[in-house]
């Protein structure tokens, strides 16, 4: 009896180990992942990076000054993740065509998201804690995005992220700090998406 009794749980662990695998791990690099694939993206021999969206963007802890400051460096912001992006996933040499906003060919992924906050810190916090500071009160950016499927539109993986810049503060930190954190993301995005392949 006690042989068959393990025997049932052995073969229910094994059958819940393949239900379990249904998807890729997620690769823990951005703070928010979801994959819908149990196909590895080496799959596919072409990405297409899409420009991030700014449009709706939340605009936090920010005077009337720095909301101005934001709106001007928002196209640097959006060129500075595009092209760090595609700089990584072209450094990494895994995918045959590494694409900024052309037009997909072959069997292709495309990558899209948008800016979801523009956080300027909170008072001391940006100024004097430096790295030590809660991620809350830090200058930062938020972003969130997908990968799809270019020939069916069916979504692979979502993620979202916050990038922080442990940089203190000064005058002019926004205008700084938040296009080095978007080239930042978009190294972390191409991480993300070599973990996948």
């Amino acid at each position: 009896m006690k042989k068959v009794s393990l025997l049932v749980v052995f073969l229910l662990c094994g059958a819940f180990t393949v239900f379990a695998r249904d998807t890729l791990p997620s690769p823990d690099v951005l703070g928010k992942e979801s994959i819908f694939t149990s196909e590895r993206l080496s799959a596919y021999d072409t990405i297409v990076v899409k420009a991030f969206s700014t449009e709706g963007a939340e605009l936090a802890n920010l005077d009337d000054e720095e909301k101005k400051i934001v709106e001007e460096i928002k196209p640097t912001l959006v060129k500075n993740l595009k092209e760090s992006l595609v700089k990584y996933l072209i450094k990494e040499g895994k995918f045959k065509n590494v694409l900024a906003n052309g037009t997909p060919k072959g069997k292709a992924i495309i990558v899209e998201g948008k800016f979801t906050k523009f956080n300027g810190g909170i008072g001391a916090a940006k100024f004097f804690l430096g790295w030590m500071a809660p991620e809350s009160g830090k200058t930062n950016i938020s972003v969130s995005g997908r990968l799809i499927d270019a020939k069916t539109g069916k979504e692979l993986a979502t993620f979202s992220d916050t990038r922080s810049g442990g940089e203190g503060g000064g005058l002019g930190r926004i205008r700084g700090v938040m296009p080095i954190q978007a080239t930042d993301e978009g190294e972390e995005i191409a991480n993300f998406i070599h973990k996948l392949y």
